[in-house]
């Protein structure tokens, strides 16, 4: 019988090979079990139901029952107002978020990698969500749109309710704190990619006539076109994911008016049971048929229709 070798007998070549094994084990486990086998089942819990069985007769536990879910899923947004709207709220939350976070993040980001007037202090402002806990980032935020701001505005003659408690106002007010805690990070990454943009290229472009909108239209915007798509496709991705941050300002007790479907899907699986799981398991899997789709289309049509940076 071969005795094994000892560690100190390997070589370099096997020394490196099972330090590397032994790095990447944890987080391959992780993702195997995390990831694969999590998202495996769920897809195969979309075609079951669960069987609370009868004393004597059928053990209780999932049975395949094919396409019943889905079939369901249609029920369910006839009899149910709450799915429907929450559907509804999703497209309006891409909307708005599309046409903020592609326009606005791009220009701010223009204007503060120019040094303008006031660039340190909007910095400051818009990085504010991305260095401060979002729940304490989330309770600053409570405070002023319900009682500081009111108070304030009440003062000078200008009434306005809570703002994230009245029906008028509370989805455009979750909206807001939506955009201004990811705005950071669109920022950030703008900005690092205008900072490594070559100086000479602008100073050329200055020279030749290109000044304030010109040198973004022809000359910034082209070369950062690459991340701009990016955000483009990865809002599409998240139609049916994103939250509007809706559980960190209310927890599980936001209006079903305001609830988007990321929201409504996530607290219906948080207060669901086992019956109920193999049905949200095919509503998110269906919504998961349109959106890949639909970000496969825009990606290619992004590509088509990107500027040259030549």
């Amino acid at each position: 019988m071969e005795k094994q070798k000892p560690l100190r007998s390997l070589n370099r070549k096997q020394k490196d090979l099972l330090f590397y094994v032994l790095l990447m084990a944890y987080p391959v486990i992780q993702f195997c079990i995390f990831y694969v086998v999590v998202n495996f089942n769920s897809i195969l819990l979309a075609f079951k139901d669960y069987n609370y069985g009868t004393t004597g007769f059928e053990s209780a536990g999932y049975q395949w029952v094919g396409f019943k879910q889905f079939a369901k899923i249609f029920t369910e947004l006839k009899a149910n107002p709450a799915l429907s709207a929450s559907i509804g709220n999703s497209l309006i939350v891409y909307a708005v978020t599309t046409i903020s976070m592609s326009t606005l993040t791009v220009w701010f980001a223009f204007y503060i990698f120019k040094n303008k007037f006031a660039s340190k202090f909007f910095r400051i402002i818009l990085f504010l969500p991305q260095v401060i806990s979002p729940l304490v980032m989330a309770v600053m935020f409570t405070s002023v749109a319900e009682n500081v701001l009111p108070e304030l505005l009440g003062k000078s003659g200008w009434k306005i309710p809570p703002l994230l408690s009245d029906v008028n106002t509370r989805f455009g007010t979750a909206l807001f704190y939506s955009i201004w805690a990811s705005f950071g990070t669109s920022i950030l990454l703008y900005n690092g990619n205008m900072a490594s943009i070559d100086p000479e290229v602008i100073e050329a472009a200055t020279i030749d006539g290109a000044d304030g909108f010109k040198e973004f239209l022809y000359i910034i915007f082209p070369l950062v076109y690459p991340t701009f798509s990016t955000f483009f496709v990865v809002h599409i991705a998240g139609i049916f994911t994103n939250q509007m941050s809706l559980h960190t300002l209310y927890g599980e007790m936001a209006s079903p008016k305001i609830q988007t479907f990321g929201y409504y899907l996530f607290v219906r699986v948080a207060q669901g049971n086992l019956k109920e799981y193999p049905f949200l398991s095919a509503m998110g899997l269906m919504m998961t048929f349109i959106a890949v789709p639909l970000t496969l289309f825009v990606r290619w049509g992004m590509k088509k229709i990107g500027p040259s940076v030549d």
